[in-house]
């Protein structure tokens, strides 16, 4: 038996694909749309791949038999005009009324545009002289708008394309028909903007579409397919643990199970064997779906989720505490505290990435842990750097004092060289050589400047340093007869102001130089 694939992940309107469940959504459908006019939009909220296009429609017969459904899938328009837009809409409007069985002989067309191809008003054409019309056509009756992937408009907004008080106009519009209702569906991603958005702002007035109960995702595996193959219960049970209640991981992996039986023309039953066989055809489908997820999740959710897939394959089919997560991600490098892993949770949760349970979390389906599996080494956010060891500084106090003591102890051997020198007879015209020490001061503000940064870091480590002593010569040996000018053991460096200090000569007394002993420490504070 022939039988069409009626499994397609991608919905298409003009294929008969199985619907099953949400009962809930169409019943807040028809809580809304009675009573009171409306005079904010209905918003349907749902990431990709969970069916938002499916149930728009299948709303039509869902709600009360007065409401005309008119369903304007903006992926086909053109949105890079307000006025395209318009004309767009007014031909899907008189189409709906058509289709109803509504005169429409009244109803006005598009005006022709003036010579330079645009209207003068298109605004006011539209809400004065073709709603006008349509409202009185329709009689007792209301036209619903639904526009379906309604994120579109804000794009096209935030683009130039379309006016910022685009939505103000709608909400007028609302105003003045009270038999008109509007429905926006959109993905998740553009919540916080629908909630800035006075048209869309009323929260009592938000869906947010979930996965389907085990019940409905378990009707969607067997009804489409009844009496044309048969489901190994082992099947069914796998099937549910890859994708839980995702339409779209659903509809993928039987829309692969269904083309293997259909090649042996579903002789036998559909066997775990089949499952693996397809599985990494369904990895790589669902791709379509999990990759802009992911990389919509901040770092920290992506460390988060990467530590729960971890941990599940480690432990499959278990759910993990908060302090699993939180060691795991300590151990694997990643600084996280725990309100920012708390905050990454409620995000992992609120994408339907994670679910929570008595205070353990755990990954809904299979086939997102096997994902990420597959591709987060290339999208794994590194471990932080952990901050560079400071180099060895000097305490700026320490080091200044020691150049003082440096400075004070070369002259005292200076001048204690003059004194005892003083007694001998010295060559008329003959004065004291003078003694230069290099002060380094800009060693030493650098030096103060590091110490203070490395004191602001949160997580340094104080790394022990070396402080040079200053050992003075317990004694001075006298050179009788040296005629050399008196050096350092060690060139100081050249720096910014020298400090000489000069003894006064004492012309009447020969002096003999007194050369410093090679074991006298010199100190260098830039060095």
């Amino acid at each position: 038996m022939s039988v069409a694939n009626p499994y397609n992940p991608l919905f298409s309107a003009d294929e008969t694909l199985p619907f099953v469940g949400r009962e809930d959504v169409f019943s807040f459908f028809r809580q809304h749309l009675v009573g009171a006019p409306l005079t904010h939009g209905l918003v349907l909220i749902g990431r990709r791949g969970l069916g938002k296009t499916a149930l728009l429609h299948h709303l039509a017969g869902q709600i009360d038999e007065r409401y005309r459904l008119c369903l304007v899938p903006l992926t086909d328009l053109d949105l890079t005009g307000e006025e395209r837009l318009l004309a767009a809409l007014t031909e899907a409007i008189y189409a709906t009324l058509e289709a109803a069985g509504v005169s429409t002989y009244r109803i006005p067309a598009w005006p022709a545009a003036s010579p330079d191809g645009t209207l003068s008003d298109p605004r006011a054409w539209f809400k004065d002289e073709f709603l006008s019309v349509v409202m009185a056509a329709l009689r007792l009756r209301h036209l619903l708008l639904a526009f379906d992937d309604a994120h579109l408009l804000f794009d096209a907004q935030e683009h130039g394309a379309l006016p910022q008080d685009f939505f103000a106009y709608w909400a007028d519009l609302l105003g003045t028909y009270k038999r008109l209702a509007l429905i926006f569906a959109l993905d998740a991603a553009y919540e916080d903007r629908v909630l800035n958005t006075e048209l869309l702002s009323n929260p009592t007035l938000h869906l947010r579409l979930a996965e389907l109960p085990r019940e409905d995702a378990e009707r969607l595996i067997r009804e489409p397919v009844e009496g044309v193959w048969q489901l190994d219960p082992q099947v069914v049970e796998g099937i549910l643990t890859l994708a839980d209640g995702h339409p779209f991981l659903l509809h993928s992996i039987c829309r692969l199970l269904f083309r293997r039986s259909e090649e042996r023309h579903h002789a036998g039953p559909v066997t775990p064997h089949d499952l693996a066989a397809i599985h990494d055809a369904a990895l790589d489908q669902a791709d379509e779906i999990l990759r802009p997820l992911w990389q919509h999740l901040t770092q920290n959710e992506q460390s988060t989720l990467i530590a729960l897939v971890k941990l599940d394959k480690e432990a499959p089919g278990e759910a993990f505490s908060f302090d699993a997560l939180r060691g795991w991600l300590l151990g694997a490098g990643y600084a996280m505290g725990k309100t920012q892993l708390a905050a990454a949770l409620r995000g992992l949760v609120y994408n339907g990435l994670a679910v929570v349970q008595e205070d353990t979390y755990s990954v809904p389906a299979h086939l997102i842990a096997d994902w990420v599996q597959a591709n987060f080494r290339a999208s794994q956010p590194p471990p932080p750097v952990q901050p560079a060891r400071p180099a060895r500084v000097r305490l700026p106090l320490l080091g200044l004092l020691i150049v003082l003591i440096a400075v004070m102890a070369l002259g005292i051997a200076a001048l204690a060289g003059l004194w005892e020198n003083a007694e001998q007879e010295a060559t008329p015209g003959t004065a004291l050589s003078t003694a230069t020490l290099s002060l380094n001061l800009e060693g030493t503000r650098r030096a103060e400047f590091a110490s203070q940064t490395a004191q602001a870091l949160p997580t340094a480590t104080p790394t022990a340093t070396h402080t040079p002593s200053l050992t003075p010569s317990p004694t001075v040996t006298e050179t009788p007869q040296a005629s050399a000018t008196p050096r350092p053991a060690r060139t100081p460096r050249p720096t910014r102001t020298p400090i000489t200090i000069a003894p006064t000569p004492m012309p009447a007394q020969p002096v003999t130089p007194v050369s410093t002993p090679a074991g006298t420490a010199t100190l260098d504070p830039g060095g």
